[in-house]
């Protein structure tokens, strides 16, 4: 099954832009609200996770977190 069976288009140009087409009459701090309750959502979804699971998480992304000496773990080709 695709989303051509459920009568959704499955070109990327037309699926942005009927993502977009709620936001485009929006003023820039309606749009910042939008963006912050999104924010806040996603941390009370982080919030809610048991806090062993939540440290699991924090130390397998600290090592892609890290900004320092990049190139260092970039593959030579």
């Amino acid at each position: 099954m695709n989303a051509r069976d459920f009568g959704l288009s499955d070109d990327p140009q037309t699926c942005a832009e009927e993502d977009v087409r709620p936001y485009l009459g929006l003023s820039a701090a309606q749009r910042y609200g939008k963006f912050l309750d999104l924010m806040l959502f996603m941390e009370r979804i982080w919030k809610s996770l048991d806090p062993v699971r939540r440290a699991r998480y924090d130390r397998s992304q600290a090592e892609f977190d890290d900004p320092g000496r990049w190139w260092e773990r970039v593959p030579r080709r």
